[in-house]
């Protein structure tokens, strides 16, 4: 057996750590309660006592049918057979003292046999595997001020995409961590090898991640009113494969806070945060980020706020600093008006050109809510200038890890001028984990903006937080002169015939004015925004219908959205739900109309104790007058049944995708049962 050095240290620390307490604890005899401490008297210590043991068997069964066919009439099919038998061994041990080593201990033995049929990949063959799962950890004196957490895990998960082939998920980490139990300063020290590999079943396209880590948090109370704590994490990350990226990186993510409570009932706060990052690989960056937040209480009613912000980024040859102050101010009163301000300035550098940008805001808003006849009246209105000089740019802006949501309508536009599409790079939250565009996003400029769009079948799941990173391009000097009002109004009726019904406005209104010396012309963003919509409360039931017009010197748009949403817990044992979306995007410019219908149905039911089971619809619909359109669906039924120690379960799976450059249909079917012992 071969070990590497993070391994043999790791074991050396561990077997020096158990060693030293088998020795304190054979030589120290802890007194009763009024007796004294004797010393050299010999406990009594157990090599191994099994506390509790679990044992239990499974058999799973899984049929998979996929079907394609494209759009010059060429089908293809794949089937997959998978049988597993599992053996899974759980309990919790100890050796010498539950204080001195416990253990918590999970090991599966699986055997599986798999018959594929690929037609779209050419493969017709039979395996046989056996494979180990196992969760194994031992804590180390884990009542004292530094309990030691040695583990080490593998598992294997089948990934079961939609509309794409499945994935093997196969994992193992290694690790170790170590709590500090102190009242002035505890933290947590860790350190883990992680390696995951991804092969699809049909395709065999793969993808692996291999991962060390060492992190440390903490935090300290040092004085009164003091608060500090620190996270710092070190990972060095290798990705390879056709499912990602390949990518080979190390990473710093270093994170301090400091906060001071002052004044009369520590009302007033002083709050530091300093973050260094640096990444190495193919998107290398360097950040330094730094925030001052000074907050005074005056009064109940009045507060006031100072902070600056120091950002420094350094990609590739591109040195960018950012420098910004506000300061703000909220004053209530009585209970119905709340009014806020805030002015401030920054200053861009970006060392590639020499550009320089320097910006001056002001903002004023007004929220006002008065209970009126039959119901609440909410309304808001605000004001707010921006004046803007900027150098020409001969380089780029980066923006770095902007978080995005792909909500029920599956886009995230970016409303930026100049964007470089290619420079678009999209990671999971983690920033582990690139996508690919065109196998799980596809991108799509449109005027000033551009419009992301995730793929069916992709590794970008619906309703998914992601992290997009991209690049701003080149422009001339020029001076911009930003204005713009805004206002919303809505009236909530709590009661009369019209209880549960929402009107409500919204409008924006913004003004532009850019001068350069160049001969080049810059566009401006003029716009007038409407939105007049209605949101009905009706028991169960939630209803909305909304219209928007955007009528914009740069790409305007209308948008009409209907969305209705249902929840009924019938009893305890029964729920009903139902979502339906539908809107309709217009723009004027592109001549593009693009509609997205999605309807999903959720039942869940308890039969009784022993029967569960749960029906779920989806119906997803795509299309523009460029002649691109697609319909998805997908009916699920899963059942499970559970007597005593006995579990039997059932999924029935039923996919289609029909488009105007292939059509697919998948059906899943699965079976299993578990016995405990």
């Amino acid at each position: 057996m071969i070990y590497n050095r993070s391994e043999f240290v790791l074991s050396q620390v561990c077997i020096i750590t158990i060693l030293g307490s088998l020795v304190c604890a054979s030589s120290i005899t802890f007194a009763q309660d009024g007796e004294p401490i004797v010393i050299g008297e010999h406990n009594k210590l157990k090599f191994f006592e099994l506390e509790s043991f679990r044992a239990s068997l499974e058999a799973y069964w899984r049929y998979r049918n996929d079907e394609s066919t494209d759009s010059n009439g060429v089908s293809t099919t794949d089937t997959e057979t998978f049988f597993r038998e599992t053996l899974l061994l759980e309990g919790e041990a100890y050796l010498g003292d539950p204080n001195l080593v416990k253990l918590n201990l999970n090991l599966s033995i699986r055997l599986s046999q798999e018959e594929i049929d690929s037609e779209s990949q050419g493969r017709s063959d039979r395996t046989a595997e056996i494979f180990n799962e196992y969760d194994v950890s031992a804590v180390i004196l884990q009542r004292s001020s530094s309990p030691l957490t040695v583990y080490s895990r593998r598992s294997q998960v089948l990934l079961d995409r939609q509309f794409a082939d499945s994935l093997d998920s196969n994992t193992t980490e290694h690790g170790a961590r170590l709590t500090l139990r102190s009242e002035l300063m505890p933290s947590e020290i860790q350190y883990f090898h992680r390696e995951q590999d991804q092969t699809g079943r049909f395709s065999g396209v793969d993808s692996q991640i291999t991962q060390d880590t060492f992190s440390w948090q903490g935090r300290v109370k040092p004085f009164n009113g003091h608060r500090m704590w620190w996270d710092y994490t070190f990972s060095s990350v290798g990705e390879s494969g056709q499912l990602i990226v390949p990518n080979s990186f190390d990473r710093h993510d270093a994170f301090f806070n400091h906060t001071y409570d002052f004044g009369p009932d520590s009302k007033n706060s002083i709050r530091s945060s300093l973050r260094i990052y640096k990444e190495t690989g193919k998107f290398p960056i360097e950040r330094i980020r730094l925030n001052e937040t000074l907050l005074l209480n005056h009064s109940a009613d009045f507060e006031t706020k100072y902070i600056y912000l120091f950002d420094k980024q350094i990609r590739r040859t591109t040195d960018q600093t950012l420098n910004r102050g506000v300061a703000s101010f909220r004053h209530d009163l009585f209970e119905s008006l709340t009014t806020t301000g805030e002015i401030g300035a920054s200053q861009l550098q970006i060392s590639d050109g020499n550009f320089e940008s320097i910006q001056y805001f002001a903002n004023l808003a007004f929220q006002y809510r008065k209970t009126v006849p039959l119901g609440v009246l909410d309304a808001t209105a605000d004001i707010n200038y921006n004046t803007t000089d900027d150098s020409e740019r001969g380089a780029s802006i980066f923006i770095t890890d902007e978080s995005h949501t792909f909500g029920v309508s599956g886009l995230i536009i970016l409303n930026r001028r100049n964007i470089i599409p290619g420079s678009i790079v999209i990671t999971n939250t983690a920033g582990i984990i690139i996508y690919i565009e065109g196998s799980d996003y596809t991108v799509l400029p449109l005027g000033e903006s551009i419009e992301i769009r995730r793929v069916l079948g992709g590794n970008i799941v619906d309703g998914q937080t992601v992290l997009i990173t991209y690049e701003i391009g080149p422009e001339p000097e020029s001076t911009t002169d930003t204005t713009g009002i805004g206002m919303t109004i809505r009236y909530t009726f709590d009661e009369g015939p019209l209880k549960g019904v929402s009107p409500y406005l919204r409008y924006r209104d913004q003004s532009q004015d850019r001068v350069s010396p160049s001969m080049i012309q810059l566009p401006v963003t003029d716009f007038q925004d409407l939105v007049i919509g209605v949101d009905y409360n009706l028991g169960h039931f939630t209803l909305t219908g909304e219209h928007q017009i955007h009528d914009s010197t740069i790409s305007p748009f209308s948008r009409t959205r209907f969305e209705g949403r249902y929840f009924n817990r019938i009893n305890n044992r029964n729920s009903v739900s139902m979502n339906a979306y539908f809107q309709e995007l217009t723009r004027d410019d592109e001549d593009l109309q693009t509609t997205i219908t999605n309807i999903t149905a959720r039942w869940n039911s308890q039969a009784s104790n022993r029967l569960r089971s749960s029906v779920i619809g989806i119906y997803r619909r795509e299309e523009d007058n460029t002649g691109t359109s697609s319909d998805a669906y997908e009916v699920a039924v899963d059942l499970t049944w559970r007597h005593r120690q006995t579990t039997v379960y059932c999924t029935i799976r039923n996919s289609i995708i029909n488009s105007n450059t292939r059509d697919s249909t998948l059906q899943t079917f699965v079976f299993g049962a578990r016995r405990e012992f």
